[in-house]
């Protein structure tokens, strides 16, 4: 037989205390968290007062652009830098996208869109090139279409995103060159 290392006849069942007291009313108020605010402008040009900052700005409290132009739907977060506390674009929320719809001219089934590069996405930084750009298209008719799109190399920093486009419509049995005018509708979105 082994060794007993513990020998115990006896088992004690222990329970939860009769009665638990929860104290919600006492001790002082902690700091609140993080606040969003929505508004129109950079919120560094806004005043405190008559505002929409309706309470003490706290670090790390965040605030979304609303208004229309460059820096529309931005998120900004109240940080502590050197010379102050100030508001710093954190990140775009709105991704980078252009959508339009375009009247083209097709000859012999080949038509060029062009697209001013600052209408899909301000430059900052690292320069783009044509595979940044996912470029998505229709084309309206009536016929079935068969087409094909081709973004070339882009010409200069910050210029245009030109867009060709080949088709080809079905019709009484036979494929043919697409010719006249149409509408395309354009959809880019900015990649990396």
């Amino acid at each position: 037989m082994p060794d007993v290392i513990l020998s115990n006849d006896d088992i004690t069942v222990l329970g939860p205390p009769e009665v638990v007291e929860l104290l919600v009313d006492i001790g002082p108020t902690g700091q609140r968290g993080s606040k969003f605010f929505v508004g129109v402008g950079d919120p560094n040009t806004l005043t405190t007062s008559g505002s929409i900052f309706q309470e003490t700005i706290n670090l790390y409290d965040m605030y979304i652009n609303s208004a229309p132009g460059a820096n529309y739907g931005y998120l900004y977060q109240y940080i502590s830098e050197v010379g102050g506390n100030t508001w710093t674009q954190v990140l775009k929320i709105s991704p980078t996208l252009y959508s339009k719809r375009h009247t083209v001219t097709f000859a012999s089934g080949e038509a060029s869109i062009t697209v001013p590069i600052a209408n899909i996405v301000t430059v900052s930084g690292t320069p783009l090139t044509a595979s940044n750009f996912n470029v998505q298209y229709s084309i309206e008719n009536t016929a079935p279409i068969a087409s094909s799109v081709e973004v070339p190399a882009l010409a200069g920093a910050g210029t245009n995103l030109v867009v060709n486009l080949n088709a080809a419509k079905y019709a009484s049995s036979t494929w043919s060159n697409l010719t006249g005018e149409v509408t395309v509708h354009l959809f880019i979105s900015v990649v990396i």
